[in-house]
C-alpha cells in the first residue's frame, strides 16, 4: 500500500477537515474519533479522494477487541493503528493494512518493539517521537536487516528541517499533526 511521505495525522477531525481539503497527500491517520462520527470522517475523506487509518485505540465507544475491528472494517477504513499487538494479529488475519505505533522512550521500549515485530510482523512500525527515530532505525535495522517493516516517523515533528533530517534517515513516511507541514513539498 502506498502511504504519502507526509500524513496528515487528525486529532480534532471537525476542527481538521476543512485542512484537509487542500491538504495534497492522499494518507490521513485518524487518531480520535467516536463510534458515532467515524463513518462520516470516513465518507467525507473518500469525498475528497484520501486513505483513512484509523486508531483503533482511541474509538470512544468501541472496545478493542476482534468486533471493533471487524465494526471499522466495515465502515471502510483502509487500514488501523495500534499499539496493540494482539490488534496487528487480528489485522493480518482479515487482512488489513496495519501501523503499529511504539513509542521508544528508553532502551526498555525500543527492546519490547524489537520483539513485537518479530512476533507480529506488522505491515508499517510508527516510532515516535521523532527525536528516537534515528536510534530506533539502528537498532531494529541491526536485528532484522532489510526485513524490518517500513518505518514511519512521528511526533514532535514541528518545522521542515525535521521532516528532512527524518526523511534523509530513512523513514518511509512521517506522521505529523503541524497543518503547516502537510503542504511542504518532498
Amino acid at each position: 500500500m502506498n502511504l504519502s511521505k507526509i500524513i496528515a495525522a487528525v486529532w480534532d477531525f471537525r476542527r481538521d477537515q476543512d485542512c484537509l481539503a487542500t491538504y495534497g497527500g492522499n494518507t490521513v491517520f485518524i487518531l480520535k474519533t467516536d463510534l458515532i462520527s467515524l463513518q462520516g470522517n470516513l465518507k467525507h475523506l473518500r469525498k475528497i479522494g484520501k486513505k483513512a487509518f484509523v486508531d483503533i485505540d482511541f474509538v470512544d465507544g468501541l472496545s478493542n477487541d476482534e468486533y471493533a475491528l471487524r465494526y471499522v472494517s466495515l465502515c471502510g477504513v483502509d487500514g488501523i493503528i495500534t499499539v496493540k499487538p494482539k490488534m496487528i494479529e487480528l489485522c493480518r488475519k482479515y487482512a488489513i493494512p496495519n501501523v503499529l505505533r511504539s513509542f521508544v522512550i528508553d532502551s526498555n521500549a525500543l527492546k519490547k518493539t524489537a520483539d513485537t515485530i518479530k512476533n507480529v510482523r506488522p505491515d508499517f512500525l510508527e516510532i515516535l517521537p521523532g527525536s528516537s527515530f534515528f536510534k530506533a532505525r539502528d537498532h531494529l535495522k541491526a536485528n532484522f536487516g532489510d526485513d524490518m517493516p517500513p518505518l514511519i516517523a512521528a511526533g514532535l515533528v514541528e518545522s521542515k528541517s525535521d521532516l528532512f533530517k527524518l526523511f534523509d534517515g530513512g523513514a518511509i513516511a512521517v506522521s505529523t499533526s503541524e497543518k503547516e507541514l502537510w503542504h511542504t513539498e518532498i
